[in-house]
């Protein structure tokens, strides 16, 4: 096996361990497949040069993994690759013309939250913790923070 096979073991092992490590979730395919191209590269170079070039290329690569790991973490590379937005706008929902007492008619089911109509209005409501399923008449029982709760009107 040529120096230049070797060389490219090496590096896409390297690749693969920092891939997995900062990149794919969790212990996989790509982690493992890295860990053995760079042990078989090491071991390659044992095996054809002999012991000196074997510890010499082990403490490289060893050294060359650690540092090119660090560099990955502290570099603001990864602040630009990620989402720095977050959303903070609400949604306002108009309640006035309903009122508790106030019947309507689910149209999704209530899991315990959907959406009913209430005479013209289509509104999202909950129940608590019931669920109830679409066509079934409700009747808001609470109203808080803009948020109608109802229950099921038992015929």
């Amino acid at each position: 096996m040529s120096w230049i096979i070797i060389l490219i073991l090496i590096t896409l092992g390297i690749i693969f361990i920092l891939l997995e490590l900062l990149v794919i979730p969790g212990t996989t395919f790509v982690g493992i497949i890295g860990i053995v191209a760079l042990a078989f590269g090491v071991y390659e170079i044992f095996i054809l040069y002999g012991n000196t070039w074997g510890i010499i290329s082990l403490v490289g690569t060893s050294l060359f993994s650690i540092v090119t790991l660090v560099m990955a973490l502290r570099s603001n590379t990864w602040n630009k690759a990620m989402l720095s937005t977050s959303i903070d706008s609400k949604i306002s929902q108009q309640v006035e013309n309903i009122t508790v007492g106030s019947t309507g008619v689910t149209i999704s089911r209530l899991t315990p939250m959907g959406k009913a109509r209430f005479g013209d209005d289509f509104v999202e409501v909950s129940t608590f913790g019931a669920f109830v399923d679409p066509g079934k008449e409700v009747q808001v029982v609470e109203i808080e923070n803009n948020k109608i709760f109802v229950e099921i009107i038992e015929k």
